[in-house]
């Protein structure tokens, strides 16, 4: 992920600080609030033993089993998200979180029993106490109303979640305002180097005219050309495009590279799968990498070469791979797809990263004689 601008927004400053040891001393200090808030709010319930040094500590374990819970919940959320999502992700967290902090409790008391004995605690307590180390018995109701009782107690977790959540809505939309601030500056310099679109077209049309009657090959190439060059300035301008918008640019990409490459490049794209109207990706988002397949393993060498693209399509979800030879000059493997080509993988995995967080699988695949990049992401 990427490095967030601390800046100097207070709350940004808190969720986001500036060094380990400051994130550490963030957390203390919460905690340390968070246990004397409560263990205030809990006093009138401890009456005349309230200065029992023992129902003293009693009652700081009792809250303070909340912070291995919270980092325990947290850990699990981040793992289970990678597999399951929605209202599954929900359930499945709500009932290990119900587990987790029974099995917490229960530690809780036989250990202030052992080290306290309960009677010597307040009857709240010990009445809680009580609850939690009796006899489970399948079959009897009163068994299973201690379970409603830890579900009470997720209420405890809110106020260090909703940090938490906090902090995920800050990263996106902070990320996604990156996104779109490197977006507007790529547009910006694309404008200022673009002549007049309706000028080129014109001009385009122009020389299709003029070529035909001489040489219909040639004419063809350039329509092909011109067809492209309508699709980047006016059918890609949204975030999102169709996925059959997306491979049909490719193939007539792919078209104009075999006529340029004549025969020293093999090209092969085999595509699998129906495509659904309702299929969307990120607009060129595929094209990226076979514009740099073609740049870094067919045009940077005049010998032989080769690219092998594979669209695998199902109802769920996209499998796109590109192969690509090196070229045969070792100066030349060497920096050439390290510098551009590298640049524009890294934008590509930031751009999957934001539309498909922990969704998506991107590989890299390099050996001395080719290149290949794989793509798996969703498609709903």
């Amino acid at each position: 992920m990427d490095k967030i601008d601390n800046g100097n927004s207070f709350v940004v400053r808190l969720l986001f600080p500036r060094t380990p040891a400051l994130r550490v001393f963030y957390h203390v200090c919460f905690w340390v609030l968070f246990l004397l808030l409560h263990y205030a709010y809990a006093i009138p319930t401890l009456a005349s033993q309230v200065s029992d040094p023992r129902v003293t500590v009693s009652s700081f374990l009792y809250f303070s089993k909340v912070i291995p819970e919270y980092y325990l919940c947290v850990a699990l959320f981040n793992l289970l998200r990678k597999y399951l999502k929605g209202v599954t992700l929900a359930i499945v967290l709500l009932l290990t979180i119900v587990v987790l902090k029974h099995m917490l409790s229960v530690l809780l008391f036989l250990f202030v029993d052992y080290a306290f004995d309960l009677k010597n605690m307040p009857e709240r307590f010990k009445l809680v106490a009580g609850m939690y180390l009796s006899p489970f018995h399948i079959l009897n109701l009163r068994s299973w109303l201690v379970f409603a009782y830890d579900i009470s107690e997720i209420e405890l977790l809110l106020l260090p979640a909703a940090f938490k959540v906090a902090k995920y809505a800050a990263i996106e939309n902070i990320l996604r305002q990156k996104l779109q601030n490197e977006a507007l500056t790529m547009e910006l310099k694309v404008l200022k180097s673009q002549i007049n679109p309706h000028f080129v077209f014109n001009v385009l049309n122009a020389a299709y005219a003029k070529i035909l009657p001489v040489a219909e090959d040639a004419a063809e190439y350039l329509q092909k050309a011109s067809g492209i060059l309508r699709f980047a300035l006016y059918e890609a301008n949204d975030e999102f495009i169709k996925l059959d918008k997306e491979i049909q640019y490719i193939k007539h990409y792919v078209e104009l590279e075999s006529i340029r490459s004549t025969r020293r490049c093999k090209i092969d794209l085999v595509q699998h799968g129906e495509i659904d109207d309702a299929h969307q990706i990120p607009t060129f988002l595929l094209i990226t990498l076979v514009e740099n397949a073609f740049k870094h393993g067919v045009h940077a060498t005049r010998h032989n070469s080769y690219v092998d693209i594979h669209i695998g399509v199902t109802p769920e979800l996209l499998e796109f791979s590109i192969t690509n030879s090196k070229p045969n000059v070792p100066t030349m493997r060497k920096g050439n797809r390290e510098t551009s080509g590298g640049i524009g993988l890294v934008n590509l995995k930031k751009r999957l990263e934001m539309y498909y967080p922990d969704n998506h699988l991107v590989e890299k695949t390099t050996t001395a004689e080719e290149y290949k990049v794989s793509i798996k992401l969703p498609l709903k």
